[in-house]
C-alpha cells in the first residue's frame, strides 16, 4: 500500500471502531424497535406477532390517555429542569464564595448526586409518609398540611413529591457544571466592576449570568434529555398514579410493554420518545447553542 493511500485510509481506520459501536448498539436496535412498532407483538407471544402497519401509532395519537400523558411529561420536564437549574445556580453561587468550611459545604451539597435512585426514593417516601414522615410532621405542626396527609393520594401533590425528589437528586450536577463555568470567569472583570461601584447583585446580573450563557445552554439541554428519559424515580414513587397523573411517556411505555404485555405498542411509545427528544435536541442546538457560539 502506498503512502498516499495510507494517508487517505488512516482517518477512516481511526473512526471505524466508533462506527461499528454506533451501528451495533444504536442503529440496529433502533431499526429492530421500529419494525416491532409495526406489529401486534405481545410480550409472552412475540413469535406470533403479525404486521399491522402504523396502527400502533394511530392508536397512540388518538388515544384518550394522550393528553394526560403529555401533560404529566411536560410538567415534569419543564418544572423539573427549571427548578433544578435555579437550585444548582444558587448552590454554585454560594460555594463559589470564600468562607470557612467551604470544602465541607461542597461535599455535603454534592452528596445527593452520589445516592442511588432506589435509595433516594426510599428516603423521600419515608419523609413524606402520612403517619411518621418528618416533612408531614413539620408541615402539620405549622398548620400548612392536615394531619396524616397523603402526598400520593392526590395527582398534583404526587407530582410535586416526584419533582422534589428529582430536584434533590439532580441539582448537584447543575451546581458542578455552573460552578466550573463561574471559575472560568476572569477575576479582573469582577475587580473592574467593583471599582465602578457595582454591588453583588449587579455583578451577578451583568457579569456572572451573561458569562454562563454557553454553560447554561448545554446544561439545560442535558437536563431536558435526562428528565424526558427518567423512569426509576417516578415508577418507584407512584408507578404513574394516582390514575395517570404522574404517568410520563417513559412510565407509559413500561406499563404497556411489560405490565399489559403489549410489546408492539410499548415500542411505539418508546419510538415517539426518541423522535421527540431528538427533535428537541436538534431544534435547541440550532436555536440556542449555535447562536451562543456565534455571539461568543
Amino acid at each position: 500500500m502506498t503512502d498516499r493511500r495510507k494517508a487517505k485510509l488512516g482517518p477512516y481506520a481511526f473512526i471505524l471502531p466508533t462506527i461499528i459501536v454506533v451501528v451495533v448498539f444504536w442503529l440496529i436496535p433502533i431499526g429492530k424497535a421500529f419494525l416491532l412498532t409495526l406489529t401486534n407483538a405481545q410480550l409472552l407471544a412475540i413469535g406470533n406477532a403479525k404486521y399491522i402497519g402504523f396502527a400502533n401509532y394511530a392508536k397512540f395519537f388518538s388515544g384518550s390517555d394522550l393528553l394526560s400523558i403529555m401533560k404529566a411529561t411536560l410538567i415534569y420536564v419543564i418544572f423539573g429542569v427549571g427548578a433544578t437549574y435555579l437550585v444548582g445556580l444558587l448552590a454554585a453561587t454560594m460555594v463559589n464564595r470564600d468562607f470557612w468550611g467551604k470544602g465541607v459545604a461542597r461535599a455535603l451539597l454534592i452528596l445527593p448526586w452520589m445516592v442511588p435512585q432506589v435509595v433516594l426514593v426510599i428516603i423521600w417516601k419515608w419523609m413524606l409518609n402520612p403517619k411518621y414522615g418528618i416533612i408531614n410532621f413539620v408541615l402539620a405542626h405549622l398548620g400548612i398540611l392536615p394531619e396524616n396527609f397523603s402526598w400520593f393520594g392526590n395527582g398534583s401533590f404526587a407530582m410535586v413529591a416526584i419533582l422534589i425528589a428529582t430536584i434533590w437528586k439532580e441539582y448537584p450536577l447543575a451546581m458542578l457544571i455552573l460552578l466550573a463555568g463561574m471559575k472560568s470567569i476572569p477575576n479582573e472583570i469582577y475587580d473592574a466592576a467593583s471599582v465602578d461601584g457595582a454591588n453583588a447583585f449587579q455583578t451577578f446580573l451583568r457579569i456572572t449570568l451573561p458569562s454562563l450563557r454557553f454553560v447554561t445552554t448545554i446544561l439545560v439541554l442535558l437536563l431536558t434529555i435526562w428528565h424526558f428519559g427518567n423512569f426509576v424515580i417516578i415508577w418507584l414513587m407512584t408507578q404513574g398514579g394516582p390514575g395517570n397523573a404522574t404517568a410520563t411517556l417513559t412510565v407509559f411505555t413500561y406499563l404497556n410493554a411489560f405490565k399489559f404485555g403489549d410489546l408492539g405498542y410499548g415500542a411505539t411509545i418508546g419510538m415517539v420518545i426518541m423522535v421527540v427528544t431528538l427533535g428537541i435536541s436538534i431544534a435547541y442546538y440550532h436555536i440556542f447553542i449555535k447562536r451562543t457560539e456565534a455571539s461568543a
